[in-house]
């Protein structure tokens, strides 16, 4: 089984859609009590997004600059957010059924995109017939050891008596270590490839998973379909996912919490942030970093835009580093026209289509970003090369064949100034320039700057 992912993820940019509050295209088919769009989100209540609201938003998402989506879970499930999956062999009839998942495959590979399926195998949901036949038959049904149920009878107050995701009763858990339960899952995975022909999978919460079913996950993927990207929640370090042919990437959460804590809170200063940043880089492959998932935001996290109370300033720095850094840089739907959003659900508000309501400035930083990383090798493929960490200054540059690339941030309320050394180009500055050799850097500015030679 070959370890490295596969080559288009050098060139993606990941689109994260939770689908029931993303644009509803047919509103027939809205749960009852749907909410208003644009009022506050409710845990219990649906928005009436759907699939073929996603269709109706393609050509916005290609215009973005975006070249493959992430779905949060579309299988049947009584929530919002689907995570308690009651049948995975079904596209939720609220979302527009199996039909309007191949049609919108079909739509999103017309225009040259891909697509990625959040698979959730750790838990399903008390709704599940095989979760529901084990609790009522107990010991002489045939799905009693495909959970882990402790005693009869089955009882979810005050604690449940099952293990289930986090504790929360509503998400029993799967016996992973049962044949039976694996080759049902993998029989999943296999499903949707040869039904919808997707790209791939985004694991749920893999720390919680068996490592040789992640394995299994991956290697029946690329079965299907070679070059599917398969791609893993983790939370914390994920080294050992890596040395074995686990997982192509995932979800760059420790990168996230550094950026946070450089550029939000303050917390660390740049010195300190080169130095965790090269802990993270070297505990990784070199080929897994350049497929990592890196984001700010994600479903179950308030957005940076809440985060950094207003202060655009630190959010396009941030933003430039998500798209310099080695990694697949990845947006969370709406971040991109600067909608709000506190923990989760606050973090699943309505996508915003009246324009008026836009930050545009925003959008447009947005589209500058993915144009210069997809005109630029070296920010897709180049190697990392860190610079200065001085303070609130942090540089770093990105070389391939006869490109290199210089990004400087300066995270403080000083101007700074960098010596560079050698005439470059300008193609990315918010109140920087150039004196001879020295680049000059207002309070919270940042550069982009480029030299192509024969031999850099």
């Amino acid at each position: 089984m070959q370890l490295k992912p596969p080559e288009w993820t050098s060139d993606a940019i990941i689109y994260q859609i939770f689908p029931d509050s993303f644009f509803n295209g047919e509103p027939y088919n809205d749960p009852p009590e749907t909410l208003n769009w644009g009022a506050s989100p409710e845990r219990n209540r649906f928005y009436g997004g759907d699939l073929q609201g996603i269709i109706h938003k393609l050509d916005y998402l290609r215009k973005l600059g975006v070249n493959c989506i992430y779905l949060t879970p579309i299988f049947d499930a009584p929530s919002n957010h689907k995570y308690d999956t009651r049948n995975y062999f079904k596209v939720d009839d609220a979302l527009g059924g199996d039909e309007a998942l191949m049609e919108l495959v079909e739509q999103v590979h017309a225009r040259g995109m891909r697509i990625l399926l959040d698979g959730v195998f750790n838990h399903c949901g008390v709704e599940h017939p095989f979760f529901i036949d084990a609790t009522s038959r107990g010991k002489e049904s045939r799905y009693w050891n495909w959970f882990h149920i402790d005693s009869i009878p089955v009882t979810e107050s005050p604690e449940p008596n099952y293990r289930c995701f986090a504790g929360y009763g509503k998400m029993p858990e799967f016996d992973l270590s049962n044949p039976q339960v694996r080759e049902y899952l993998l029989g999943v995975v296999r499903y949707w490839f040869e039904k919808a022909d997707i790209d791939g999978w985004r694991l749920d919460t893999v720390e919680y998973l068996h490592p040789d079913f992640v394995r299994a996950v991956r290697e029946t993927s690329k079965e299907m379909k070679p070059e599917a990207y398969v791609l893993g929640e983790l939370l914390h370090l994920g080294t050992s996912w890596f040395k074995g042919g686990y997982l192509d990437g995932a979800m760059n959460y420790r990168l996230r919490k550094y950026l946070l804590s450089f550029f939000v809170f303050n917390n660390i200063d740049a010195k300190t942030f080169g130095e965790k940043l090269y802990v993270l880089r070297r505990s990784y492959p070199d080929w897994a970093n350049y497929a990592m998932y890196n984001m700010i935001d994600s479903h179950d996290r308030p957005r940076i835009t809440t985060l950094c109370n207003g202060k655009k300033e630190i959010v396009r720095l941030i933003l430039l580093f998500l798209f310099a850094y080695p990694g697949v840089p990845a947006i969370y739907y709406g971040d991109e026209i600067g909608i709000e959003g506190g923990s989760d659900p606050d973090c699943r508000r309505s996508m915003i289509w009246d324009e008026k309501l836009w930050d545009r400035e925003l959008l447009e930083f947005y589209k500058k970003l993915i144009e210069l990383r997809k005109t630029s090798q070296a920010l897709r493929k180049g190697v990392f090369i860190p610079g200065t960490a001085d303070n609130g200054l942090f540089t770093f540059e990105r070389g391939y064949g006869n490109e290199r690339v210089v990004v400087c941030l300066n995270n403080s309320p000083v101007a700074v100034e960098y010596e560079i050394g050698k005439p470059y180009d300008i193609l990315l500055s918010r109140s920087a320039r150039i004196d001879t050799c020295t680049l000059l850097l207002d309070p919270y500015a940042f550069a982009v700057l480029r030299k192509t030679t024969e031999n850099v």
